[in-house]
């Protein structure tokens, strides 16, 4: 059973050692930095991502109100959301260790988020997502779980870059 928990002084080392295949490099940045960023950024929530007992993975996420205005963290590019009158969640992250990918625990973490999500902020009329347009494997997750395409692009730092602003494709899943 997938649950999520805050990341505690117990669970912050194994957090920080999760990792990712080769392949994802590049599509999100490490766990250490989204630790980090949700320190500075204090409305970001970091929650550490267990199947039962066993810790598999990591997301990052924040509650956004309908109208309030965010400082956007470093390389997120200049942008207005349009969020029809709605309050939502926007996934910043969500990370599978490298060893539980291929068991269907991706799609399990992904489903139980969405309604862990309506559960906690019962306001929500939307969660709200960005993928690389070269992030196949990501799209096809993001598909399959009933995020559609709003046809928006955003420009944002590649991660481990330092002046690669790629395009991203903005997803929505509806309540």
């Amino acid at each position: 059973m997938i649950r999520f928990e805050r990341v505690t002084p117990e669970n912050f080392q194994d957090v920080i050692d999760l990792k990712m295949k080769d392949e994802q490099v590049g599509f999100m940045e490490n766990n250490l930095y989204s630790l980090a960023e949700a320190k500075v950024f204090d409305y970001l929530e970091p929650r550490a991502i267990y199947n039962e007992d066993q810790l598999i993975g990591f997301m990052l996420y924040y509650f956004q109100p309908d109208g309030v205005v965010r400082q956007m963290g470093p390389g997120e590019g200049v942008h207005e959301i349009e969020a029809d009158g709605m309050d939502y969640i926007y996934l910043k992250r969500l990370m599978l260790d490298e060893k539980w990918q291929g068991r269907g625990l991706g799609r399990a973490a992904m489903e139980k988020s969405l309604d862990f999500f309506k559960q906690e902020y019962p306001s929500i009329g939307f969660v709200e997502l960005m993928h690389y347009l070269d992030n196949d494997t990501g799209a096809s997750l993001y598909e399959s779980t009933g995020f559609l395409s709003t046809g928006e692009i955003r420009k944002t730092l590649r991660p481990g870059t330092e002046d690669e602003y790629e395009e991203e494709l903005v997803r929505r899943k509806y309540y």
